[in-house]
Formats: C-alpha cells, sequence, structure tokens
C-alpha cells in the first residue's frame, strides 16, 4: 500500500489540509517525482496519478460511510448508537450516545464524531474537484487518436470524479446542519466561506450526480478498474444506477423531522428507484489494501463493548420483556432476553437458542462503570457463518442494497396509499423469518403480534414496515438507521437530529461556536 501526502496551499477546510492519497500497490501508479510531499501539480498534472487519486477519494468516502482510515468507528459507531441499533459503553461513544443525551462538545478540538465526516467528505471533494479542474484544462487519459482525441478513458474519469464530489455534498447535506455548497468550477480566490443550509447542499450533490449521470449516459461505454471500488469491476451502465440509488437515499434520507419525511416526492422516489440499483453496491474488504473493511460491520458483531441494541430487537418481544425495560428507570436497567416468534432473533427450542440473525451471548463484558443501560446480551451473527468470522476484514461489504432499495419502495408505496403493494413487500422477509404476513392494516392481532409497539399494543402496517427494515438492513450503512429514525420521530428525546460544522473549522473561519442536541437547539423532541 502506498500512502503520500499530497501538499495543498489553499487557506479553508474546503481547500487546505493534507490530503492522504491512498493506492494499492501495483495497480494504481502513483510514482510522482517528490516522494515525501507532492504536490497538487505533480498529482493532478500527469494521468497516472489523476486515477489514483480519483481512486483515493472513493477510499476517503468509504471511510465516512462504513468508518476506516484513522479513527474509523466514526462516526458510524455513534451514528448506529444514536439511531437505536448499537448499544456500547465505550468512553468516546458515551460522549454523544448517553442518557439522557448531552449536546455534542464542539468546542473540543479532538471531537472526532463530526470532526471525521466533516474533513474527510470535504476532502474527498476537494481531490474531485482538483482532478476536473485538471481535465478541464486539457489533461487527457488513456489513448489519444482520432477515435478519442481526449483520451479513451478521460470520461471514466470524469464521471467517476463527479459522482464522488456529488455523493460527498449529499452526505454533508445528510449529516450537517450547513457546509459549504461548492463544484468543479469553486476558485479558492473568490470563494467566502460561506455556509448553505442542509438542504440546499443536499440538493446541489443530487446536481452534480444527475450531472455526473447525463456525462456518463452519452460517453462509451467504459468499466471502472476493480482497483477503484476495490475488486468490483463496475461498468458504466451500473454506476449510473448506482448514482440514481445515491439520488433516492438524499430524496428520502434528507428530512429533520417527521413532517419533512411525510413531504418528501415520494411520487419521485418511486420513479428514480425505477433507475435505481438491480444488483448491491458492495466493496472487498482486504487487509492488504487500506481502507477497504468495515468497522460498522465489525461492531455489529461485536462480542465485548459492542451489543445489538434492545431498542432494534424490542418491538419483537411478545412476552413484555421490552414493555418491562422501557418502564423501568433509566438508572435501573439492565439486559434483558426477549421471546418473539420472529425466528431471525432466536430459534423455536428458545430464547437463548442461536437465530438466523442474532445470538445471545453467555456473559455481559460491558463496564458497569457508567451504567448498566447500555447494556445488552444479543449480538448479530448473520455474516458470522465459519470461516468468515472476520468478514468485516475479508467480506464482500454491501454499502447499499438492493433490499434498501426495496424498502424505500415500500415506504413510498405506503405514502402514496398503496398499502396492499407495501404490505406484499414486507411479506417476502416476514414469512420467511416465521412471522404471519401483514395486510394492508398491519400484523394479524394476537400473541404472536410482531411489531409491537412501546406499549405493548399490536402495531400497523407502517410499525412492521419500520421494524422488518431495520431488522434487514442492520448492518448496510449505519448513516439508514439514524437517518430513519429522525424521519420517522424515533430518535431518543435530547439526540442530536444533525452535526454542527466542526468547532476547528468555526474558529479558522472566525465563525461564532454553536452546537446540538441535549433538549437544546438542533434536538429530537
Amino acid at each position: 500500500m502506498t500512502i503520500m501526502p499530497i501538499v495543498r496551499r489553499r487557506a479553508t477546510t474546503l481547500f487546505g489540509g493534507l490530503i492522504l492519497l491512498v493506492g494499492a500497490a501495483g495497480c494504481l501508479n502513483l510514482d510522482v517525482t517528490n516522494q515525501n510531499a507532492p504536490s497538487v501539480e505533480d498529482v493532478f498534472g500527469r494521468a497516472d496519478n489523476l486515477e489514483g487519486a480519483i481512486a483515493g477519494a472513493w477510499r476517503v468516502f468509504w471511510g465516512v460511510a462504513q468508518g476506516n482510515r484513522a479513527n474509523g468507528t466514526f462516526p458510524v459507531v455513534h451514528l448506529s448508537v444514536l439511531g437505536n441499533e448499537l448499544t456500547s459503553a465505550d468512553l468516546s461513544v458515551m460522549t454523544v450516545s448517553q442518557e439522557p443525551r448531552i449536546a455534542i462538545d464542539n468546542r473540543d478540538q479532538g471531537g472526532w464524531f463530526n470532526r471525521k465526516p466533516w474533513y474527510d467528505l470535504n476532502e474527498a471533494i476537494a481531490i474531485s474537484r482538483d482532478a476536473l479542474q485538471s481535465l478541464d484544462g486539457g489533461l487527457k487519459i488513456g489513448a489519444v487518436n482520432t477515435t478519442t482525441p481526449n483520451g479513451a478513458d478521460t470520461p471514466r474519469a470524469r464521471v467517476f470524479a463527479k459522482f464522488l464530489m456529488g455523493a460527498s455534498q449529499v452526505y454533508l447535506g445528510l449529516l450537517f446542519d450547513k457546509a459549504y455548497a461548492t463544484d468543479e468550477t469553486t476558485n479558492a480566490q473568490t470563494f467566502d466561506n460561506s455556509f448553505t443550509p442542509y438542504a440546499g447542499v443536499t440538493a446541489n450533490g443530487v446536481r452534480l450526480l444527475r450531472e455526473a449521470i447525463a456525462e456518463a449516459r452519452s460517453a462509451p461505454t467504459f468499466t471502472l478498474p476493480a482497483a477503484w471500488i476495490n475488486g468490483q469491476a463496475i461498468t458504466r451502465d451500473q454506476l449510473v444506477r448506482i448514482m440514481y440509488s445515491y439520488i433516492v437515499r438524499a430524496q428520502v434520507y434528507m428530512p429533520r423531522t417527521v413532517a419533512e419525511r411525510e413531504r418528501v416526492n415520494w411520487a419521485s422516489v418511486l420513479a428514480q428507484l425505477d433507475s435505481g440499483i438491480t444488483a448491491d453496491f458492495s466493496q472487498q474488504a482486504d487487509l492488504a489494501i487500506a481502507p477497504t473493511s468495515s468497522a460498522y460491520w465489525q461492531y455489529s458483531y461485536l462480542m465485548t463493548n459492542g451489543r445489538t441494541s434492545t431498542r432494534l430487537i424490542g418491538p419483537a418481544d411478545t412476552s413484555g420483556a421490552y414493555q418491562r425495560w422501557l418502564a423501568t428507570p433509566t438508572d435501573q436497567r439492565n439486559a434483558i432476553l426477549i421471546t418473539t416468534p420472529d425466528r431471525r432473533i432466536h430459534a423455536a427450542t428458545g430464547n437463548q437458542a442461536q437465530g438466523t440473525y442474532f445470538a445471545v451471548l453467555p456473559t455481559q463484558t460491558m463496564t458497569t462503570v457508567r451504567g448498566t443501560y447500555m447494556h445488552s446480551r444479543y449480538r448479530n451473527v448473520r455474516f458470522l457463518r465459519p470461516p468468515l468470522n472476520n468478514y468485516h476484514q475479508i467480506g464482500l461489504i454491501t454499502t447499499m442494497s438492493v433490499a434498501e432499495m426495496r424498502f424505500i419502495r415500500a415506504e413510498a408505496l405506503f405514502r402514496l396509499g398503496r398499502r396492499a403493494e407495501a404490505a406484499a413487500i414486507l411479506n417476502t422477509t416476514r414469512v420467511a423469518a416465521g412471522l404471519r404476513p401483514v395486510t394492508e392494516t398491519g400484523p394479524p392481532a394476537g400473541a404472536d403480534c410482531v411489531p409491537r409497539r412501546d406499549d405493548g399494543t399490536c402495531g400497523d402496517l407502517f410499525d412492521a414496515l419500520q421494524y422488518e427494515k431495520r431488522i434487514e438492513l442492520f448492518p448496510t450503512e449505519a448513516i439508514i438507521a439514524y437517518a430513519d429514525q429522525r424521519g420517522w420521530g424515533k430518535l431518543l428525546r435530547g439526540t442530536p437530529i444533525h452535526m454542527p460544522v466542526h468547532g476547528r473549522e468555526l474558529e479558522t473561519i472566525g465563525s461564532p461556536y454553536y452546537t446540538f442536541g441535549g433538549g437544546g437547539d438542533g434536538s429530537a423532541p
């Protein structure tokens, strides 16, 4: 693995800092004149180095989506805990997840929860922008002849760089209250450091993705080198479908409130889904190539200080244990066992018998120093079939799935009043798990009703949709659970509904300090 810093001589986060260019040795040529500190001109002035740069930008983006690179558990473990999927007594997680919720400490220069995604996403954008500006300036990649006068591989590089810029802008809009809205035309000399609210940033990302789709469709067919998205030789048409699915994510996951989620143009979402992925979008994890693995997937099946949240599996309980747990004062709560007909959680032989997705751990290893309310005895075992007990390091890590798009389709159909169609989608996985099929009104009432609401009553069709999506998508990306719980009104009271611009950035540009959560501004009600 070759890792080299690129010296950037610009003023703010958007243009400055140390960019780490990552490439797979033997696959990406990163041989430059100055091995210790190659300049922007060194890297983006040569075709082979530019391709290595945009491949490196993908891995920067991957670090935000799956948790890798330095400080790899940020922000994914924290988002998953806030999204009521994971639970952990780790001190770094407790800084944002303790109950009752507290405000994000945005003065702490080491506050990696919002620091890592802020700088990493802007880093991916900066690399992509420099690549696009070099290509716009006349750099040609691949064979240059009468058939391909601009370089046979130039369109491929342009589309991929614009895809990364658009996806990174979308994620800034999903995670932060505001950010820099930028594109390949942004000029460091005239940029005024002004922020755009999250809706505008997300919309800018969607615009860039649509531009990348248009460029891809007008270009000759191409295939991405398998070293870019590790192990995946993605064709032009597959990449177009992936970009449409990122647009769907932007539309569905941007809302901060129940009312905003209801106002999503669900007819548009349904139409976009028809152009989206038809196969899972994944990357091959490889210990020899960093960062390609997933800290988020690793935490999903830890046996030590990371466990499945009681709030993820609790709605499946039919014994009343979950309702008793909810009714117990927070400082007196402890780990519980549930009983359910859902065979993903436990087998029919008993509530401690391993299910197809989850297993009960015999002992508790979490510290009791910070309280026992976050304790759990469950872990996810869906991807732990021998010999792949280190799946997060060697497995095929899906970061966007056909299942996710199917559940988004179910929600769109539900919102549009087409409930029988939504129910049919849910029954595909429900029935396979041993649950009775839902109808337009929801699960059949009775002792075996799953899911149940917090008060123990049988849930309706939308409750079933939420439960099914959460169980089936854990783990895919942590941002999904967080954004869904936010838009469905299920975040715990006081949870920040988005991140503030990191305090270091505010200090650098002279903006006043602010933060979210803990019952103040930007808190879940």
